[in-house]
């Protein structure tokens, strides 16, 4: 229910508003709160330029007394020194500003979230973003507060209905194919994150490495386990070196990974693309800026960033993968 004498510290209402913009105050309402009612694009964009004109600011203290939520957003990342990780966020934080909420960020782990998701309850958010995977105690925080969460560039394995994610498999697949089908190599290592035996991998960008592997005729057994970091690849520089020497490509499951190695490969001696082509999944602000820059099977940050925004709103939605654009850069011996 709209708070007609709800005033703004320059004294206008909602009323001011709506007379101008002639509408109702609940419809101003919808349009301040983003619902729950749908406005007409029109009405909305006269709804917005009496704000506009009025200088009307919603007191939002008073709007969530009323609605039970704030204007916030919570986003949940791994690790917001990763630079996949900060283009994500800064993405997702345009398309909230976009819908008049606003972002607050935050960092957990997968497992170790009922904290974080409690703490965001009691300030009332919105909704939740997650780009780490929620524990049961945390899933039923989100229940018992009827607060909406969307998983967001999640492995398939960890997502459900709403999620937004990369088409991992697709990213990989092109990126293998392109260093075979188009640089003619013979033998592609994999470099991914986790542990475990091979014969457990299930990451989908596994599965695209290995089925371009397969359909080309070549073998599939050169994968090195490292984990998803800047020094987990360096570190795999040397395996790839010592364990696979016959390789002269690689297709790394992170930009991280590949930026890792690249300066381990360069510490060995190796030359880039000359004696090891690299080609990885992200596409990273900083992929551009290694050297050689560095080939990337680039996510559509702000495709993603806005179907997840959208999904808080519009709760129930199918999950949905968006295919990555493969960025050609001198890494794999293009350009």
């Amino acid at each position: 229910m709209a708070e007609a004498g709800e005033r703004s510290s320059r004294g206008v209402t909602r009323d001011d508003v709506a007379r101008l913009a002639g509408v109702s105050v609940a419809v101003v309402s919808y349009v301040v709160n983003n619902g729950p009612r749908p406005v007409a694009e029109a009405t909305r964009a006269r709804v917005l330029d009496a704000i506009d004109r009025l200088g009307y600011r919603p007191n939002a203290a008073a709007r969530s007394l009323t609605t039970g939520r704030s204007d916030l957003v919570g986003l949940i990342v791994p690790d917001v020194g990763n630079p996949y990780f900060a283009a994500l966020a800064q993405a997702v934080e345009t398309e909230a500003r976009a819908r008049g909420v606003n972002l607050v960020l935050v960092q957990g782990r997968a497992g170790q979230l009922a904290p974080l998701v409690e703490s965001l309850s009691g300030h009332l958010v919105a909704g939740i973003i997650t780009a780490a995977v929620p524990e049961a105690a945390a899933e039923e925080i989100l229940r018992r507060d009827g607060i909406a969460m969307v998983r967001l560039s999640l492995a398939p394995s960890e997502t459900g209905d709403g999620a937004v994610l990369p088409d991992f498999y697709s990213g990989a697949l092109d990126a293998t194919r392109h260093l075979i089908e188009v640089h003619g190599h013979r033998r592609v290592a994999l470099v991914l994150g986790g542990e475990g035996p091979v014969g457990g991998l299930t990451d989908d960008r596994f599965r695209g490495w290995r089925d371009a592997l397969a359909a080309a005729g070549l073998p599939t057994d050169a994968v090195i386990r490292a984990p998803w970091s800047l020094a987990g690849g360096r570190d795999a520089a040397t395996r790839l070196v010592t364990d696979f020497p016959d390789c002269t490509a690689v297709f790394a499951g992170s930009d991280q990974q590949a930026i890792g190695l690249i300066s381990g490969l360069h510490g060995l001696g190796r030359s880039i693309p000359a004696d090891m082509a690299i080609a990885s999944f992200d596409g990273s602000p900083e992929a551009k800026f290694t050297v050689p820059p560095l080939t990337t099977a680039g996510v559509p940050m702000a495709v993603l960033a806005r179907a997840a925004v959208e999904g808080l709103f519009a709760p129930g939605r199918p999950a949905e993968a968006f295919r990555p654009d493969l960025v050609l850069r001198s890494s794999c011996g293009c350009l």
